[in-house]
């Protein structure tokens, strides 16, 4: 099956979908792990993370279905985030995107970094694509894939 997946860059009036984005995405995962949802909270950890001059938007077939940051370090890649709804995920869009990455950072010759939910499901992605945990920071696994 031939599926296209593209990207563009944020802007202003891309928030309120990211927002719901973030929410329908996060929500198990969060009662999973800590227990319960507060919109509250969530909202002001979206409102923290989210910033349209460093995100983008995720396409699936030209619907929006996500959104991602991706930091370029001097010494690595960090996959700030990366954050599909739910009908989308199991579709090969995150394996996509990471792919892509992992061809930068093999030219680059430097790794990819990220960090996930310790119930988050994606960490079964990461680790399928070659990441290893490198750490645990609070809340979240510290994975790393290293192209050297």
């Amino acid at each position: 099956m031939e599926f296209s997946i593209t990207k563009r860059i944020a802007t202003e009036s891309d928030t309120e979908f990211a927002r719901k984005v973030h929410h329908s995405a996060y929500h198990g995962v969060v009662v999973r792990q800590f227990g319960n949802w507060d919109e509250k909270i969530q909202d002001d950890f979206f409102a923290k993370s989210w910033k349209p001059e460093t995100h983008e938007i995720i396409y699936f077939n030209g619907v929006a279905c996500g959104y991602c940051c991706i930091e370029y370090k001097p010494d690595y890649i960090f996959a700030s985030e990366l954050v599909i709804l739910p009908e989308f995920q199991g579709r090969g869009i995150g394996s996509e995107i990471l792919n892509k990455l992992k061809q930068e950072s093999e030219q680059k010759k430097i790794p990819i970094k990220l960090q996930v939910f310790k119930e988050n499901q994606a960490r079964h992605l990461y680790r399928r694509l070659g990441f290893k945990d490198v750490g645990s920071k609070g809340a979240h696994i510290e994975m790393e894939l290293d192209p050297c």
